[in-house]
């Protein structure tokens, strides 16, 4: 679940910051999942599962996502971007995907604004697309 490889972020610096919490409730409640199971989910993580099987426009979601989710709180952090780019492995992506998308955030704080065009952008980090 996507929930739980953003859970992952937010706790690679060692906390949640207040802004994270908020993402990962948000996220959670889009999801139905309750407060309490949120809780038990940051309490005892579980693994991150494997993410080959997903389709393409679900990899870039959860790419997007976890980009979106380092920049939340504006503290970017080593192991947050290690993590991020360990994702994008994991996802298909070359690793330096990260650096494009921190790229379009630095241009773009607001990246909801133009999501398909980063999408068409970063294809090119994908050797299977």
């Amino acid at each position: 679940m996507q929930l739980n490889v953003l859970i992952h972020l937010a706790m690679v610096d060692g906390e949640i910051s207040k802004e994270e919490k908020k993402t990962l409730e948000a996220i959670a409640s889009k999801h139905n999942v309750s407060p309490f199971q949120l809780e038990e989910m940051i309490q005892y993580p579980k693994p991150i599962e494997s993410l080959g099987a997903l389709s393409n426009d679900v990899k870039f979601e959860y790419l997007y996502s976890i980009v979106d989710l380092m920049n939340i709180d504006d503290e970017i952090d080593q192991r947050e971007i290690h993590f991020c780019q360990n994702m994008a492995v994991r996802l298909g992506y070359y690793k330096e995907v990260i650096d494009e998308l921190w790229s379009e955030i630095l241009e773009n704080k607001d990246l909801r604004k133009n999501k398909e065009e980063i999408k068409k952008k970063i294809q090119k980090f994908n050797p299977y697309i």
